[in-house]
């Protein structure tokens, strides 16, 4: 079976002189958001099936993989960070005691992550949203190539990458990245993707040292190629997002 993930691609016109919003006091932030989205070639992606049965209960694996075909999008190398986010929307919303401008933004909800990307839509005339489960697996695997897997990594390697068994986000991309030049794509904030039967996914997030060591990347809140489901209005001291954009000369623009 073969799906089509994203809808054909649109050229848009923007350059930063565009931004005449009042209320974006450095329109740098915004040319940088733009600057660091990372092309993701179109290409098959192997979709394995899993039954999902509660937000702490067991991922089972069910069916054999299918074929998902992706067009070519871009995707943010980063986590949206607090200082994004204040930017747009003028207040930060993460809990912790210590804030950091470089740390991802969270304790956001679906409805409020769209609020964001409609409003940086506006400012751009980009086409911003958030990933497919598809789109967000296809750049985590590293995109056409699939040849980014935790799975195959040692302890120490996957160290290299992503934080392990950590309770709190920390500043994105002190890790190294992917191979498609994405950090913190797992181990760092969990991450919203686009929602499935009106339920929110998460993708990426917390790493269990543990279970690293039964040869699992997995735990009982998210995973780097599993999804969790959980209910509509969900904000989480663990969850954040990042972008994508389905314009294709977006960098072509700046």
């Amino acid at each position: 079976m073969r799906t089509i993930a994203n809808s054909p691609l649109s050229i848009p016109t923007f350059s930063i002189d565009d931004i005449k919003d009042d209320s974006i006091p450095d329109k740098s932030v915004i040319e940088k958001l733009v600057g660091n989205m990372v092309l993701v070639e179109n290409g098959i992606y192997l979709e394995k099936i899993y039954d999902v049965k509660t937000f702490r209960g067991s991922i089972i694996e069910r069916a054999s993989p299918k074929a998902v075909e992706i067009e070519s999008f871009y995707i943010s190398r980063y986590p949206v960070t607090q200082k994004e986010w204040t930017l747009i929307m003028g207040y930060d919303p993460s809990s912790y005691d210590v804030q950091d401008e470089d740390l991802p933004v969270y304790n956001v909800s679906y409805e409020e992550c769209l609020r964001f990307i409609a409003k940086l839509n506006r400012i751009t005339g980009l086409k911003f949203d958030l990933p497919t489960s598809y789109q967000w697996d296809y750049a985590a695997h590293g995109g056409r190539t699939n040849d980014f897997h935790l799975e195959s990594k040692t302890y120490e390697e996957i160290s290299n990458y992503a934080w392990i068994d950590v309770k709190k986000p920390f500043p994105v991309g002190l890790k190294q990245p992917n191979t498609l030049g994405l950090y913190d794509m797992f181990g760092n904030i969990g991450e919203l993707c686009k929602r499935v039967n009106s339920k929110d996914v998460i993708k990426g997030g917390k790493i269990n040292k543990e279970r690293i060591y039964t040869g699992s990347v997995v735990n009982g809140y998210s995973t780097y190629n599993y999804e969790e489901y959980w209910s509509e209005k969900l904000a989480s001291d663990r969850i954040g997002f990042r972008l994508v954009c389905n314009d294709v000369d977006i960098k072509s623009l700046l």
